[in-house]
């Protein structure tokens, strides 16, 4: 089999960021010091690896333990306990301590993060109303992440504490953010499937289990006949001629299954203003993570289950990856891509 040099760096840095070197095709104990031939670490790549494996470790550490059904048997806020209808448990990451273990020979980014006792978070400074859909996840996530950096602290004996670096709502260019080091790692903003700066989040950075996951509903009003007509995602397919509102948790994969509807985003507030829109006879319809939009006071809708189910994990910078450092457009988002694709 002929391997590539990028395929040979990838599996350099898996496996030292465990611990462990390549001897004759089998990852084997890295008890010695280095032989002259071995090739150079990485270590800005095996940082962020060994990172991303810390997350991995300790989220892996919340679920066992059961820290995580706490958190949600007391979210939100204005109805404790409603994000166990909500909050959907994708298992990319089982339960099993053993084996997921912590990176014990810390290099780059984590041992960076360790040594200062400081990590920079991305998050976007979007006003908490009971109209917001964020309103609903926030308080979810913020305490998912502490239990995460409690874990850490606990396995390495440090004490870590986070600074939010907020941007404002709308189209963020938090890739750009990653690479050009304003920030540590994205909190939980950016769904794994979709796309940031037009390129895959997938492809552009490295990304942790998923932390928090969630289906999408079509909000439908009670006194619309639409209410006797949409009983699926597929019927919503097949016709384009209705009109959708959502949310920021929502639009980019609203988007991608129904290109030829018409689907108006609302970054800020979006329960409420699209209910307004509706109301208006400007929308037809709302497409929202919630099952049931009375959680946030608004008691008129049916919700019919899609089955799409989308979710969201902690990410940090990926090497080969380069960003404009302006819209080529001069209005547009600066892109990002792959400086040696596959």
């Amino acid at each position: 089999m002929i391997v590539s040099n990028k395929q040979l760096r990838v599996l350099l840095i898996t496996a030292l960021a465990t611990g462990a070197t390549l001897l004759g095709g089998c990852a084997t104990s890295n008890s010695s010091a280095p032989e002259a031939n071995t090739p150079e670490i990485d270590e800005v790549a095996m940082g962020r690896e060994q990172m991303i494996r810390a997350f991995d470790a300790a989220w892996v550490r919340v679920i066992a333990s059961g820290q995580y059904r706490e958190i949600l048997d007391t979210e939100p806020a204005v109805k404790p306990g409603a994000a166990n209808g909500y909050v959907v448990r994708m298992a990319d990451c089982l339960p099993l301590p053993d084996l997921t273990p912590y990176p014990e020979q810390p290099v780059g980014l984590l041992k960076k993060v360790l040594d200062s006792g400081q990590i920079r978070r991305l998050v976007q400074d979007v006003p908490s109303t009971p109209g917001s859909t964020t309103d609903y996840f926030t308080g979810i996530t913020d305490r998912y992440f502490a239990a995460v950096l409690a874990e850490i602290d606990s396995h390495y004996g440090v004490k870590i504490e986070y600074t939010n670096v907020g941007y404002p709502p709308g189209r963020l260019a938090s890739t750009s953010a990653l690479i050009n080091d304003e920030v540590d790692f994205l909190s939980q903003l950016n769904a794994t499937g979709g796309r940031t700066q037009n390129l895959r989040r997938r492809i552009s950075r490295r990304f942790s289990c998923t932390m928090v996951a969630s289906s999408q509903f079509i909000q439908i009003p009670k006194d619309s006949p639409l209410v006797d007509e949409i009983k699926s995602l597929n019927d919503l397919m097949d016709r384009p001629e209705i009109r959708i509102c959502a949310g920021p948790l929502t639009t980019q994969t609203i988007k991608a299954y129904m290109p030829n509807h018409k689907v108006m985003t609302r970054y800020i507030n979006d329960i409420a203003d699209c209910d307004d829109k509706i109301s208006r006879g400007k929308a037809d319809i709302m497409v929202n993570p919630l099952p049931d939009l009375g959680i946030a006071g608004f008691n008129n809708y049916k919700s019919v289950h899609t089955l799409i189910v989308a979710g969201t994990p902690l990410w940090v910078a990926l090497e080969g990856i380069a960003c404009d450092v302006a819209p080529a457009s001069g209005r547009g988002e600066m892109e990002c891509r792959e400086i040696n694709p596959l």
